[in-house]
């Protein structure tokens, strides 16, 4: 047995992560695996042949989205360099390729295509669905037949085989030393929470300052990292801009200037507040480093930790905000738009229209908006409101008792033992990779997911958050 990993790139991010600790999970069990990427790997150890047809899509002069639309030499060159490298290794190799779902190479589901209809051995290891609000991504293109499929949580692995993916397996991401002492003893009292992310749209940085607004005396919120796409930039520097005005005790960009390991001995607990994750690590990382995790609970992946014996009691589900503190007309009017134009991106105006889903988020039961579900500006002016009128302040504290001085849970709270990791160990998750590729060369792949069912199972209102799309 032996694996071909393939992606677009190998740059700093989530999945080349996963492909750092597949390679040593591997190299734990003696199995062989050669990695082949659309770019040069700066800083990545390991030897990686380069095949720049698998590289990102230039996006379109005047456009800024890349087309969808095989280049036919294009997918023959990614066909020519993945049957090269797997070759090279023998005639037991398991090609696996990291998210080729995403619609950043256009030409990928045409040559992985016929791949699976040559024969070879391939694994579809999904870490985002462009079906799940994703319009900016989502390939009209058939998937291919033939490969199995791996999902990283238990959520898309069901969507998946609910559409007709008979073949596909549960691969939850290795968690990095699991075992191991903690980083630094934790200090209780007022202090840094830290949001070790980078600051992109669906981390929902909005809600950071939110509740910064409301720590003890003498606590802060504190981000990482900026995000590295431009696209996502302004939204970053907007809310630099308004947390430094509204004075909450938010810092930004903590991580430019000091190590990981430093800002998670200083902290007092992980604070995480994203709108959607593919795997969840921001609720385990922290517990690999002696620390709890506190805010926002993300239905589709912590059932996966709680199953497993976790417990992540200081998770909360919402924020309601009461009725007048944001322009719900406006609101409405923008999420109306973005949703009818995302429905004709994916080319289902009848799954669900914006009209919808502003009536979903706006309604809610009578609870109140839910703050997560709002876009940018919304967010904004919430916390205009909150700053500005006390008595919004005391009603919105009325809705969410938990809220004033929320992160007092963390002197309370002990993060889970490092035992309880195991099931995320490298070496489970190598045991795992062995048994799926085993799988891959004794039964083959199986039917492609029906496209329309996965649209259909994600594209629902109580899906929809404002900073997730």
């Amino acid at each position: 047995m032996r694996v071909l990993i393939v992606h677009y790139h190998l740059k700093p991010g989530g999945v080349t992560t996963v492909i750092r600790r597949q390679l040593s999970a591997l190299a734990m069990l003696g199995i062989d695996a050669a990695v082949l990427s659309g770019e040069a790997a700066s800083g990545f150890s390991g030897t990686v042949s380069v095949e720049p047809a698998l590289a990102y899509d230039e996006p379109r002069p005047g456009q800024g989205s890349c087309p969808d639309y095989p280049d036919p030499m294009r997918a023959a060159a990614i066909v020519a360099a993945i049957c090269l490298e797997a070759d090279a290794l023998g005639d037991d190799t398991v090609i696996h390729v990291h998210n080729p779902t995403i619609r950043k190479n256009a030409s990928m589901l045409a040559a992985l295509s016929e791949l699976a209809a040559a024969g070879r051995p391939l694994v579809l290891h999904v870490h985002d669905l462009a079906e799940d609000w994703r319009p900016d991504v989502y390939s009209r293109q058939p998937y291919p037949e033939g490969a199995l499929w791996a999902a990283i949580n238990r959520y898309d692995a069901a969507a998946l085989r609910k559409a007709g993916a008979l073949s596909v397996t549960f691969l939850p991401d290795p968690v990095p030393c699991p075992g191991q002492p903690e980083v630094a003893a934790r200090s209780v009292g007022p202090g840094l929470l830290l949001c070790p992310v980078r600051g992109i749209r669906r981390k929902n940085l909005g809600e950071a300052v939110l509740l910064a607004l409301f720590v003890r005396p003498g606590s802060r919120v504190g981000i990482t990292l900026p995000p590295v796409n431009p696209r996502e930039l302004p939204h970053y520097d907007a809310w630099r801009e308004v947390g430094a005005r509204l004075f909450a005790p938010v810092s930004f960009g903590l991580g430019l200037t000091r190590s990981l390991d430093g800002l998670y001995a200083e902290s007092r607990a992980v604070l995480t507040t994203s709108i959607k994750e593919g795997f969840g690590m921001s609720f385990l990382e922290p517990a690999s480093r002696g620390r709890a995790t506190l805010g926002r609970r993300l239905p589709r992946v912590v059932p996966d930790f709680e199953r497993a014996g976790l417990a992540f009691p200081a998770l909360y589900d919402s924020i309601a905000v009461p009725g007048g503190f944001f322009d719900d007309y406006a609101f409405a009017s923008r999420i109306t738009a973005v949703v009818d134009l995302a429905m004709k991106a994916f080319g289902q105006p009848a799954v669900c229209s914006g009209a919808e889903v502003a009536r979903f988020i706006l309604e809610a039961d009578g609870a109140g908006s839910d703050y997560g579900r709002l876009d940018e500006l919304a967010q904004a002016q919430v916390l205009e409101t909150l700053v500005h009128d006390r008595r919004a302040r005391s009603a919105f504290i009325a809705a969410n008792p938990f809220i004033e001085h929320w992160d007092q849970a963390a002197d309370r709270l002990e993060p889970p033992p490092h035992e309880a990791l195991d099931s995320w160990s490298e070496v489970a998750y190598g045991e795992r990779l062995a048994r799926l590729y085993q799988k891959a060369l004794e039964q083959g792949g199986g039917p492609a997911p029906d496209k329309q069912s996965l649209l259909e199972q994600y594209l629902r209102p109580e899906a929809f958050h404002g900073t997730g799309i």
